[in-house]
């Protein structure tokens, strides 16, 4: 799994998630991918990366794409695990 902007599917500097065999996925399914593999929950999302707390979050499983400063944030910890 990684967070990347370098992936053709990446433009403007907006990172996408990719899954384990380097395919893109969703930012709702993806996120919940990365959040299982840090073994953090959605309040653990949240304040790792300055949210006030879960339900601030939830906008990212109903349609509204991430920050891209949240996905670096969330990559630089998918990169700790490798």
């Amino acid at each position: 799994m990684k967070i990347t902007c370098n992936n053709p599917a990446s433009s403007h500097g907006v990172p996408v998630i990719l899954d384990d065999d380097g395919e893109v996925m969703r930012y709702g399914s993806g996120l919940t991918a990365v959040l299982s593999r840090l073994n953090w929950t959605r309040k653990d999302f949240a304040a790792h990366c300055g949210y006030k707390g879960p339900r601030s979050v939830e906008k990212f499983w109903q349609g509204t794409d991430p920050p891209p400063a949240t996905l670096n944030m969330l990559g630089v910890e998918i990169d700790r695990l490798a």
